[in-house]
């Protein structure tokens, strides 16, 4: 014990911000010199599957208020399924006035819907660069609410399925001109939530898991260089399409399935028709390919040949046959991709093992 004990402060604080909180606070039992080091971290995090009964936010509250450090790197919040709203708020509204630069709210375990709309203050918190929203209920953003996250470039929502929150999105992203990295899972479709996304002159990368899709894309996305789409829903390959035709600069795709969503029957499930006009990043920016558990459906073969075949600029591709898939099904899958025509004679094809 001694030895850690003859570090620096500062160097204990940093070790002592890699721990969960709940960890952090029992070190005020090691000596006198540990007492009140743990009021400094300046990252916390909270999980409620760390924290046995139901005084959870009792000892959040408690800790959040005895912390002296004079902002918060980071606040990350797993709230268990017993919190109140009202707690939740109260935190919230304590990072912000503690300057947080990242933020994590994660309601995946609440019981019921508990969040429908966020603290006034959160949306005014000039600080935040880093927001991540999990499994929250979001109505619209009240209109007398003013919004300036003037340091906010990354923001991560994970919308609950039982609202849609694309006026949420649109609003929120409007007031953050820095940003420049989105991530989007859940029933979010709308224009509004679309022409918002266009309109960040700053936008470089989108990852989209979206269960349900309505409107095309109409705005280019001029910046954006990375998308990441997931291939879960029915009718995907027509929205990628879409969006590769309003991403003139694309220099990354990657197409993964993130969710559990079982795929449609054929009988249900529109077929991928090759378009007359190549969106123009596939002939001039695109470098990379990268899909994951590809399943040579005869929905997925079509896209990739499509790819393939028309990225004449493509370095690298990397296709996965899907991890359920046999080592028999999985030779026959790279069999198949390695008689594809490539449009690029410098693509390399990257099967996996």
């Amino acid at each position: 014990m001694g030895m850690i004990s003859d570090l620096p402060d500062q160097m204990l604080l940093e070790i002592l911000s890699w721990l969960p909180t709940t960890e952090v606070v029992a070190t005020m039992l090691l000596s006198k010199q540990w007492k009140f080091l743990w009021k400094q971290v300046p990252k916390l995090y909270y999980n409620y599957s760390e924290h046995e009964g139901r005084d959870f936010s009792e000892f959040v509250s408690r800790s959040l208020q005895s912390q002296v450090a004079p902002s918060f790197k980071s606040l990350k919040l797993s709230v268990s399924p017993y919190c109140d709203s009202r707690d939740v708020k109260n935190w919230i509204d304590l990072a912000v006035s503690r300057f947080v630069l990242e933020l994590e709210i994660d309601l995946t375990a609440a019981q019921n819907p508990m969040i429908t709309a966020l603290p006034k203050s959160m949306y005014t918190c000039g600080t935040l660069s880093c927001l991540r929203l999990k499994a929250l209920v979001l109505d619209d953003i009240p209109e007398d609410y003013p919004i300036c996250l003037s340091s906010l470039n990354y923001l991560y929502l994970s919308v609950s399925i039982q609202v849609s929150a694309d006026k949420f999105i649109g609003k929120l992203s409007a007031g953050a001109p820095l940003l420049k990295k989105t991530v989007v899972q859940g029933p979010v479709y709308g224009d509004e939530f679309l022409d918002s996304m266009t309109s960040y002159s700053e936008l470089r990368s989108f990852t989209t898991c979206l269960s349900e899709w309505g409107p095309t894309v109409d705005s280019y996305f001029n910046k954006l260089e990375h998308l990441c789409m997931c291939t879960c829903s029915s009718g995907w390959w027509d929205l990628l399409i879409n969006f590769l035709q309003h991403s003139p600069i694309l220099r990354q795709l990657q197409l993964i399935k993130s969710c559990n969503s079982r795929p449609l029957s054929s009988g249900n499930q529109p077929g991928f028709t090759s378009t007359t006009h190549v969106p123009e990043c596939l002939s001039t920016t695109l470098q990379t390919l990268e899909w994951r558990d590809y399943a040579e459906t005869e929905f997925d073969m079509p896209v990739v040949s499509f790819l393939l075949k028309k990225a004449t600029r493509l370095t690298e591709a990397k296709i996965f046959p899907e991890s359920a898939a046999g080592p028999i099904e999985k030779l026959r899958i790279r069999t198949g991709l390695a008689k594809l025509s490539r449009g690029s004679p410098l693509c390399h094809l990257n099967l996996g093992n």
